[in-house]
């Protein structure tokens, strides 16, 4: 959002609506030029990012590829040669290794708060002492982790 306006007033409450510019009328066409590359700049930096994030994975369980959308998952649970994924419609079991899921996983969207759990930052409803609560699961978190959930869950982007 680009505001053109001829009252400055009004400056600081375009900014705190995240406006990419700010306008003062009479303005010249160079820097309506430089407020219009800015906002495009801006666009082409959300469609990256986009892209560069998967809104959803496949897993081979019950002999049969599954599309599985990230914003289902709840956590992820290693089970000996298997890993388990919790979604908000199930379960599946998968021959694969949780470090190797983690790789695949938005580095943004999901925490490995134990050596055999990864949670979804989404569907952390609260955590405290050793555990953190996601659905209807208590979670331990591992000590070697704790730090780590302790920096990631003070960010913003959940």
């Amino acid at each position: 959002m680009i505001f053109t306006t001829a009252y400055p007033e009004y400056a600081v409450q375009g900014f705190e609506l995240d406006a990419i510019d700010y306008l003062l009328k009479p303005f010249s066409f160079e820097r309506f030029l430089k407020a219009a590359n800015k906002a495009v700049q801006q666009l082409n930096k959300k469609e990256v990012a986009e892209q560069a994030t998967p809104s959803f994975i496949f897993l081979k369980a019950d002999k049969k590829v599954h599309k599985v959308n990230l914003d289902e998952i709840l956590y992820i649970e290693a089970a000996g040669d298997y890993i388990k994924v919790m979604t908000e419609n199930g379960q599946y079991i998968v021959n694969d290794t949780l470090k190797s899921l983690q790789d695949e996983l938005p580095f943004v969207q999901f925490i490995r708060v134990h050596k055999s759990f990864i949670i979804s930052r989404s569907k952390i409803k609260f955590f405290e002492g050793n555990y953190v609560k996601v659905g209807n699961a208590d979670i331990p978190i591992g000590n070697s982790y704790r730090e780590e959930i302790s920096t990631r869950l003070k960010e913003k982007n959940i």
